[in-house]
């Protein structure tokens, strides 16, 4: 099973075709404002995305003070989550590298809301709200599935949390502001919750550079 980033169309969302995608000027510029990685499926090692978090400049140098010159450790680990969980400025980059069907999406989705759940990132009301909506925000998706090449884009500031899906064909089929903390934790719970399959690998790549 595919397991996903936690979607950012949370129940409660509204589409608005005319909402702006905000630009990612003033992001960190230092090594330790962006977390990288190849997510594969793990039996057959197929590449399935590429996964990029940057952060703003404060959150940047938390990291930093954290990370530099030190080894990985388990605590450590912890301790960086922690600061990105916290992070209102940020913008997350998924790029596909392989179709996927819109079940195996949507498995992936609820498997990550799972672990910010369990967590205690997000409430259990929460989570139940966000995975019964989730086909119906989706819905685009039905038919045509994640192609090789789209591109699901994440904007955070302060509490609101921007969201644009880009088909590899340049068309934009969702491009949504919500505004709430729940809607920022969500998104970053999905990536360093404890059970986030993307969790470890972003943090080994904050001190491999």
């Amino acid at each position: 099973m595919i397991t996903m980033i936690t979607a950012a169309l949370l129940a409660g969302g509204t589409l608005d075709a005319q909402s702006t995608f905000p630009d990612t000027l003033g992001l960190g510029e230092s090594r330790y404002a962006t977390m990288r990685m190849l997510f594969e499926k793990t039996i057959f090692k197929v590449d399935v995305l590429t996964l990029e978090v940057r952060f703003g400049p404060e959150t940047a140098a938390r990291l930093q003070a954290l990370a530099e010159g030190r080894r990985r450790t388990s605590a450590l680990a912890d301790s960086i989550a922690a600061v990105a969980l916290e992070a209102d400025d940020a913008f997350i980059r998924l790029h596909f590298e392989r179709n996927v069907s819109l079940d195996q999406f949507l498995n992936g989705v609820r498997g990550n809301t799972r672990a910010a759940r369990d967590a205690g990132i997000i409430t259990p009301e929460q989570y139940d709200d966000l995975t019964a909506s989730l086909p119906m925000w989706y819905d685009f998706l039905a038919e045509r599935g994640i192609k090789d090449g789209d591109e699901m884009l994440y904007r955070i500031r302060g509490d609101s949390l921007y969201t644009m899906y880009r088909t590899v064909e340049g068309d934009v089929p969702l491009n949504q502001v919500d505004v709430g903390d729940f809607r920022r934790r969500s998104v970053l719970g999905g990536y360093f919750a404890p059970r986030s399959e993307f969790r470890a690998k972003l943090i080994e790549s904050l001190f491999r550079g």
